[in-house]
C-alpha cells in the first residue's frame, strides 16, 4: 500500500465501507448532506474524481475512473465497497462491477446514465469537436457566476477558489466524449452486473429520464426508488432519501472480508 492516496478524499464514520461517486463536473463537497445524514452509521469514503478537486491526475473514462477507484480501495485496504454514483459516475460503477465484480458489494445509482436512452441528443452535441468545445465553456462560464453557482452547481462554490475553470472544462469534456466512446460497451454488458443494486430516480429529473433510469434498473435486477418531486440533483435535493438508500444497500452486500486485498 502506497503512502500517496489515487484519489484526494475524506473519510466519515465506521462499518460497511461506502465509496461516494460525484457526478460530472462536481466535487466531494456534493455528498456533504448525505454523509451528514449517513451520521457516521457506514464508513463513506468520498474522492475527488480524476480531474476534479484536490485529485491532481487529469481526468479520463470510466475505465480510468473506475480503476481509480480499486486503487483508493486498496490504498484503504478495503477488499470491496457499496459504490454509490450520481450522474455520469453511474458508468464509472457499472464498468467497475463488470471488470472487478469483487470489489463491489453492492451498488446505489442515482440518477445514473447507463439505461437504454440516457445519453441524450445534448450529449452528442456537447462531445462534438468544436461546438461542443464553445456550448461546454460557456454553459461552465455561467455555473462560474454566484447566483447560477448556487442554484445549480453548489460544489463549484468551493472550487471556484482553488480550481481554475479551464481544468474543469477540459475534464468535462474528456468524461463527455467517454460517453460516447466507452458507454455503449458498458451498456451492452448491463448482465454481467451482479451485485445488488438499488436505483434512486428524481420523478422530476430532466438530465437523465426517468424512463431510462428503469431501464437500467430492469437490466440489473436493482430495487427501484423513486423520490417525488425531486430532480436530477437528488443527493443534494433529498439527501435523507439517498443516505437510507445506502445504508439498506450495505445491508444487502455481503460480508467485507478485511484484509483479503484483491489485486486491480
Amino acid at each position: 500500500m502506497s503512502d500517496a492516496p489515487p484519489l484526494g478524499a475524506d473519510a466519515y464514520g465506521s462499518g460497511r465501507t461506502v465509496v461516494l461517486l460525484h457526478g460530472q463536473p462536481g466535487g466531494r463537497r456534493d455528498w456533504d448532506a448525505v454523509v451528514a445524514e449517513l451520521d457516521g452509521r457506514v464508513r463513506a469514503i468520498v474522492p475527488d474524481r480524476p480531474g476534479y478537486g484536490a485529485t491532481e491526475r487529469p481526468a479520463g473514462g470510466f475505465a480510468a475512473n473506475a480503476d481509480a477507484v480499486v486503487a483508493l480501495l486498496d490504498h484503504t485496504g478495503a477488499p470491496d465497497a457499496v459504490v454509490v454514483a450520481h450522474s455520469w459516475a453511474g458508468g464509472v460503477a457499472l464498468d467497475l462491477a463488470q471488470r472487478h465484480p469483487a470489489r463491489v458489494g453492492a451498488l446505489v445509482l442515482i440518477g445514473a446514465i447507463g439505461g437504454s436512452g440516457s445519453v441524450a441528443w445534448l450529449d452528442r452535441i456537447l462531445a462534438a469537436p468544436l461546438v461542443g468545445d464553445s456550448l461546454s465553456l460557456g454553459g461552465l462560464t455561467a455555473i462560474g457566476v454566484r447566483p447560477v453557482r448556487q442554484l445549480l452547481a453548489p460544489s463549484a462554490a468551493d472550487a471556484a477558489v482553488g480550481e481554475g475553470w479551464w481544468r474543469r472544462w477540459r475534464s468535462f469534456m474528456t468524461e463527455q466524449r467517454a460517453m460516447l466512446s466507452e458507454l455503449p460497451a458498458i451498456a451492452s454488458r448491463l448482465d454481467a452486473v451482479h451485485a445488488p443494486a438499488i436505483v434512486v430516480i428524481g420523478d422530476a429529473d430532466r438530465i437523465v429520464r426517468p424512463a431510462s433510469q428503469e431501464a437500467l434498473a430492469a437490466a440489473i435486477g436493482a430495487e427501484v426508488v423513486r423520490v417525488p418531486g425531486a430532480g436530477h440533483l437528488v443527493p443534494r435535493e433529498q439527501p435523507a432519501a439517498v443516505a437510507e438508500a445506502i445504508v439498506r444497500a450495505a445491508a444487502l452486500a455481503p460480508p467485507g472480508a478485511a484484509g483479503d486485498i484483491i489485486e486491480a
